[in-house]
């Protein structure tokens, strides 16, 4: 027995639905992320400006361990290693 042609479209337009759907939730959560880490490059950018840190000669392009622990945590993570840098335990 075939399958009708009407029951293929059903199951078409609702797998569709589903891809929407899982695309959107995907997307928004990345926009989240992206924002996240945008604002912390921000505050560490800021903070090597108003020389709250501890460079001797004004600002300079943050570090890779820097940028990759900003790009993973996002604006906490900026925050953890500014406090950081004030304590003297990790520099930029």
């Amino acid at each position: 027995m075939a399958i009708p042609g009407l029951f293929i479209d059903i199951i078409l337009i609702v797998l569709a639905i589903i891809i929407a759907y899982v695309l959107y939730r995907l997307l928004k959560t990345a926009k989240k992320i992206a924002l996240n880490m945008i604002v912390g490059f921000i505050l560490i950018i800021i903070t090597n400006l108003l020389g709250l840190t501890s460079i001797p000669m004004g600002f300079t392009l943050p570090t890779l361990v820097t940028i990759i622990v900003t790009a993973l945590t996002g604006a906490f993570g900026a925050l953890v290693l500014i406090v950081l840098n004030i304590l003297g335990f990790f520099p930029f």
